[in-house]
Parts: C-alpha cells; structure tokens; sequence
C-alpha cells in the first residue's frame, strides 16, 4: 500500500508540471524536483539503467536535438544564449528519466491518462465559460480577439495546448461515442475560438488518427465514421465561426489563394517574410546554423530594408528582430543548420521506427500520448518555438510520457534507486 501511495505521488508531481503549464515560470518547481531525482537515478543505477529499452529510445531523441544545438554554439551570434539553452536542455532530459521511471509503476501510465482527461475537460470547459460570461473560471478576462481561457490575459497560448491535451479526453471516452464527438467539438470550438490556426492544423491531424484508429478497432466503414465525424466538425465550425475575431482569422488565412504575394505573407501573419529571411540565414550559415535561441540577433543581418520586425533593443542598444522562425523545421535549419535539420530527420525516423515495432497493446497504451506528441511535432505545420524554455518542457515530457508508454522498465523500477552503481 505504501508502495502503491508512494508511486501515486510521482505521478502526481509529474502531472503537476502540465497543471502548472499555463502559469508561466512555475512549472520550473516540479521539473527541478524531477530533474534531481533523473540526477540521482542515473547516478545511482549506473548502466543498467542506459540499457533499459525506454531509456535508451528516449536518450536517442535527446541527442538528435541537443548534439546540434552544442555544435551551433561556437559560430553562434549570441553566445550567452545558446549556451544557456544547450545547459538548460539537460534538465529536460534528466527530467525525462524521471518520468519513463515513475510511469514505469504498475498502472501509473493509466493514472496519468485520467489526469490528463481531466485537466483537459477543465480546460474546454473553462474556455467555453470564458467565451460565454467573458470571464473564466479563474476570473482571466476574455481577450478581444482570442479565447484564452486558463492562459490569463495576453497570453494567446490556449490554441497551440489545448490540441496537445485533447486526444486524452476524446480517447478517455472513446467507449461511449456519442460522448467522444461531443467532447471533440467542444475542444474543436476551443481551438477555433482561440484563434491559432496552427492549433486547427493540430487538432485537424489529432481528429484523423482518432478517426482512422476508431475505424479499425470498431471495423466500421471509414466513410461512414468520417460521415458523422464531418457533420459533427461543420456544425462545430460553423458554430465557433459566428465569433467575429474567428470568422476574420479564416478570412485572413483564405488569402493564402490569392496568388500574390504581399496577400499570402498577410495570410500567414508576415511569417512568409520571417521564412525568406531565414532561408537567406540558412544559405549563409548552411553548416551549424546562426545558433539556438540567436535568430533575432541575427535578423538584421538579413532583413530587408524596412523590415517591421527590426527594432532597437532597450536593454542593450543591439539590433534585433523576430524571435524565431515560426516553423520547427526552418527554425532548426536556420539555428543549427544541416547537421540541425539531419538531427531532426533521424528524431523523426525514430520515433516512426519504435512505434512500427511495438506491439498491438503498448501502442494502445500510448495512443493518447502518440497523438499529444504529433499534434506538436508535425513538420508541416507552423508552430510556437522549439527551443524555448515553456513550450520545450511541455514536448520533452510528452515524449518521455510516450517511452515509458511504450516501452516499459524491463526490471522493477524500484531495483534501480536502490542497485549499486555499475
């Protein structure tokens, strides 16, 4: 019983950073607690711990990213900061050690999947709140162009989380349909609502996995599941689309058809004038990139002549300009270069590869952790920065949520905090 107690709170201090994530800096707590007991983990069980499948999955995930970040340090265009993002990146992997170890309990991933379907119905429900009284649960104010829900005022984050926290709730009641494709629309109204159309693009491809997963393992027809999912999807969209900040934001995006130029970067929100800028950075610096976290100190370099991202830091007196490429995979290429962008080809390929290999019952386990991982991580879609330090601990533990899921201690986890160092 104590055992059972003790596993529950590690599970517990591990859901307490997705808690705390819409609260800015204080995820920082739980993380340094688990960053520690990674610290000691690893210290303390030596090898045997490196040869656990898991472990080993995760470490090489972690180096795909973090080996290009140390070599875009030493050409890097501010120093300071790519150095403290390479050092800071060690405590995510550390902290993911934690994870794949406390999940690694019996029936602590399914603990967690609960956790997470439940903060995940906070979240819709508080948004939806907001956007009917104008205020939510916690008293944030409505933001006049977009929902922000638990995020508080001026902080446009909801869209880009919300996606990443759905597939819990959708799967959490993937036993009563009718239940799932209400849950669905209300997250999809959320998203849309919130205004980020990188979150419509995720949620978008989290609703076609859930959509191609519940044909196989209900064997209906997929035009007969993607019939009432498209009804359910129109009457929501159209719904969420009566709200005036939303209905302009697909007013914008439909411009993306116009065929000119100046009306495709206003589509994108200027991002097709931050992408021929790091293009340019990419080609000058093809090797190692312009460094992590340096993208704005170089911009000016590279800009055009009145480009609006320029500006004249306060502190410093330095130029600089947009703080990232809005786009993960022209935002490694541009930082870390070629050897940046190989990384993430092979962290890719990885992550297909472990999948293809696990059996029918660890994928089911982690679907909802799969399907989180995705909806952030797809190359083809704009994102929020890869690299910073908010949006970076949100990933990095998804994906040790996801080893653990898949790819159990083989020895029972407590062996490993008492086991000799080898």
């Amino acid at each position: 019983m104590t055992r059972s107690l003790q596993a529950q709170h590690y599970t517990w201090l591990v859901f307490s950073c997705f808690l705390l994530f819409p609260f800015g800096r204080s995820v920082e707590l739980p993380l340094l607690f688990m960053t520690i007991g990674g610290g000691v983990l690893a210290y303390r069980a030596g090898r045997a711990f490196f040869q656990e499948p898991g472990i080993r999955f995760f470490t090489l995930l972690f180096a795909c990213i973090w080996i290009p970040i140390l070599i875009s340090f030493p050409d890097s265009y501010d120093l300071k900061k790519s150095g403290g993002t390479s050092l800071s990146f060690i405590r995510l992997y550390l902290a993911g050690l934690f994870v794949i170890w406390a999940l690694s309990k019996p029936n602590q991933v399914a603990l967690l999947f609960k956790l997470m379907a439940g903060l995940a119905a906070f979240w819709v429900v508080d948004a939806l709140f907001q956007a009917a009284a104008g205020h939510d649960f916690l008293g944030f104010a409505l933001s006049p162009t977009r929902l922000n829900g638990v995020f508080g005022e001026g902080q446009p984050k909801l869209g880009n989380a919300m996606p990443v926290l759905a597939p819990f709730i959708m799967l959490a009641l993937r036993s009563k349909p009718v239940l799932m494709l209400l849950a669905t629309a209300m997250a999809g109204a959320v998203v849309v609502l919130a205004g980020s159309r990188g979150g419509w693009v995720s949620l978008g491809l989290v609703c076609a996995w859930l959509l191609f997963s519940e044909t196989r393992r209900r064997g209906v027809p997929l035009w007969k599941m993607g019939a009432v999912a498209a009804v359910v999807g129109i009457v929501g969209t159209f719904a969420a689309f009566e709200n005036p900040a939303a209905k302009q934001r697909l007013d914008q995006t439909l411009l993306l058809f116009s065929g000119d130029e100046a009306k495709i970067d206003q589509a994108l929100s200027l991002r097709w004038t931050l992408w021929k800028d790091a293009f340019a950075m990419i080609e000058a610096h093809p090797v190692n990139g312009v460094g992590v976290r340096a993208f704005r100190y170089a911009y000016p370099e590279f800009a055009q002549p009145g480009d609006i991202f320029v500006s004249t830091d306060e502190k410093s007196g330095r130029l600089t300009g947009a703080f990232y490429a809005h786009q993960m995979v022209v935002e490694v290429t541009s930082e870390t270069g070629l050897i940046g962008l190989l990384g993430l080809g092979l962290f890719y390929a990885l992550l297909v590869r472990y999948w293809r290999a696990a059996d029918a019952e660890r994928r089911l386990l982690a679907l909802p952790f799969a399907m989180a991982v995705m909806a952030w991580i797809f190359p083809l879609n704009t994102h929020p920065s890869f690299y910073t330090a908010q949006w970076s601990v949100m990933i990095w533990l998804l994906l040790a949520m996801l080893c653990a899921a898949l790819l159990p201690l083989q020895k029972t986890p407590d062996a490993f905090r008492t086991a000799p160092r080898t």
